[in-house]
Formats: C-alpha cells, sequence, structure tokens
C-alpha cells in the first residue's frame, strides 16, 4: 500500500513536471498572439490622427501683419508702424487716410489738426492715428505713400515695429483652463455643502477664482484684438515748412554752405603745408639745424673763456691785492 501510494505520488509529480514545461513552452506563442492585436492598433490608430491633423495643418494658413503667410504654426505677433510724410494739403491728407482706415474695417484712435503760424504763413500739420487689420497693415501704407508728390523725397520716416505675443497668449489659455476647473470644483463643493459658513468660504474662494477668470479673458481678448487690428500713426507736415528760409533773395542756407566751404578750404591749406614742410623742408633743415646748434655752442663757450681770461688780468694789475690762495 505505501510503495502504491509512493508511485502515484511519483507520476503525479512527473505528470506535473511535464504540464509545466509546456505551459512554458506555449507562453510566449501566446502572449504574442495577445500582445500583436494591441500593439498594431494603437500604431494605426495613430497614423490616421497624425494624417488628419497634417490634413488640418495643411489646410490653414495664418496671416500676419504685414501680409505674409505662414504655415504648420499659429504665431500671435502684434505689428505697428510709424510714417512721417510731406504733402502740399496736410488736411485733405489726413481725411484720406481715415476713409482708408474705415474702408478697411478699422477705426480713428486720435486725430489732431493744427496750424504753426510762420512768416510764410499759417502752415497745418496732422497727427493721426488708426487701427487697420492686420492684413490691410502693408497695402494701406502703400496708399500712404501715393499720397505724396513724390514718395522717395516725401516719405520723411517709416517704422514698423512687431512684437510676438505667442507665449503669453499660450500661458494664459493655460491658466483659464486651471481656473475654469478649480471654479467648476468650487461650485460642486458649495453645492454639497451643509453648513452655511463652509458655503460662505467657499463662495469668497469662487469670487475670487471668476475674477482672475475675467482679468485673464480680458488680457487674452485684448492680445486677439491687437493681434488682428495694427496701430499705424502718421504725421503729415507741410511741403512749405520743409523748404529753406529766403530774405528778399538772400537764403541762409547758401551762406552757411559757403562757410563750410571755406573753412574747409582752409583746413586744406594748411595740412598741405604741414605736409609740405614735413616731407621737403624737413631733410634739410635737421642737418642745418644740428650745425647751428654746434656753431653756437663753441661759439658761447668761447666767449665765455675770454671772459674768464680779461677777469683774471684785471684782478693781477690791481697792486697790493694778494693773488687768493689756489689761483
Amino acid at each position: 500500500m505505501k510503495k502504491r501510494l509512493t508511485f502515484s505520488f511519483f507520476i503525479l509529480l512527473m505528470l506535473s513536471i511535464v504540464l509545466s514545461a509546456c505551459a512554458s513552452k506555449s507562453a510566449p506563442d501566446s502572449y504574442e498572439a495577445r500582445e500583436a492585436p494591441m500593439y498594431a492598433a494603437p500604431m494605426e490608430s495613430y497614423d490616421m490622427v497624425a494624417e488628419e491633423q497634417y490634413a488640418i495643418e495643411e489646410g490653414r494658413e495664418f496671416v500676419s501683419g504685414t501680409g505674409e503667410s505662414a504655415k504648420m504654426i499659429q504665431r500671435m505677433v502684434v505689428y505697428n508702424a510709424e510714417m512721417r510724410i510731406s504733402v502740399e494739403d496736410p488736411e485733405v491728407t489726413m481725411q484720406a487716410i481715415i476713409d482708408m482706415a474705415v474702408d478697411s474695417g478699422g477705426f480713428v484712435v486720435s486725430s489732431n489738426l493744427y496750424k504753426t503760424n510762420t512768416d510764410r504763413g499759417n502752415l497745418p500739420k496732422a497727427y493721426i492715428t488708426v487701427r487697420v487689420p492686420a492684413g490691410s497693415l502693408d497695402p494701406i501704407m502703400t496708399s500712404i505713400r501715393a499720397l505724396t508728390l513724390n514718395p522717395k523725397d516725401d516719405v520723411l520716416s517709416e517704422n514698423v515695429s512687431g512684437q510676438d505675443v505667442t507665449a503669453e497668449y499660450t500661458d494664459l489659455e493655460s491658466r483659464l483652463r486651471n481656473l475654469e476647473a478649480a471654479e467648476q470644483a468650487l461650485v460642486t463643493l458649495m453645492e454639497d455643502a451643509q453648513d452655511p459658513q463652509d458655503v460662505l468660504d467657499v463662495f469668497s474662494e469662487l469670487t475670487y477664482y471668476r475674477g482672475e477668470i475675467e482679468i485673464v479673458k480680458g488680457r487674452m481678448r485684448y492680445l486677439e484684438e491687437s493681434a488682428a487690428l495694427s496701430a499705424l500713426s502718421v504725421e503729415v507736415v507741410s511741403k512749405r515748412s520743409l523748404q529753406p528760409i529766403e530774405i528778399a533773395g538772400w537764403e541762409p542756407k547758401g551762406t552757411v554752405k559757403e562757410a563750410v566751404e571755406a573753412l574747409i578750404d582752409a583746413g586744406q591749406f594748411l595740412v598741405d603745408a604741414l605736409i609740405w614742410f614735413g616731407i621737403f623742408c624737413l631733410p634739410f633743415l635737421i642737418p642745418l639745424g644740428i650745425v647751428i646748434y654746434f656753431l653756437v655752442r663753441y661759439f658761447r663757450k668761447r666767449k665765455a673763456l675770454k671772459k674768464a681770461g680779461k677777469a683774471e688780468i684785471e684782478t693781477l694789475s690791481q697792486p697790493g691785492k694778494a693773488p687768493e690762495p689756489g689761483e
């Protein structure tokens, strides 16, 4: 009986070992069979999503403030421009600029027209600031240049500057999402609150977060409007104000020009004289100066010796005066 039990236990042990070996051998196959669909499906869906996203981005164009197109990335740039032009009638030109802004969908921010009393009479001057669609900034600036008689000379200055606010706008979007999530959590918490004090505390926090949400939304609207509408400032001056002063045929501008030319001629003459002196005269003057120096030194020494000998003779010729020791 005991041998039979031992034999049965041995048989069961061998069967368990064999079954374990078979299970371990077939495990990788079954694992691959289970895991293959799980990895194949996500890769296929990822490719489909990537293709759809690329198709969306391929069909999207973003227009910058200067009329250029950018693809694959959405940038938010605020463009501002300044111009200074000279025309015959600044008042008419200012009205033309206002009409351009309104026709393009923009509006006037400020306009100022004043006159300055000079010896030529009352000279008008205009200063206007308008906001125009960012995509129309370049065409409007081109039209303003066309209002002058000679754009090359009458467009006195022109400046266009851009500020990329994409990073700030992205940060505001993230902050807005966090604030709205906190607001929703506080609303849920206030609905579940039973204690009046808890309700008041949650309501206070909710009021704070809603205020922050309005601030963020206001800043985002400001950036959106600033990027959509570029600011254009134009200073319009009269051409007569840029003409030189002339009194009875006399122009100070001409006198100043003649004086500057005379000063330049005098400077050129002085420099030419120094060059001639250094190159032509110095090679002769240096040896001559050395000879003169030694001659003067020789004659001074000779004169000193004569003077000393004469003094010695006068001393010896005086009676009763013994010569001093050492003489």
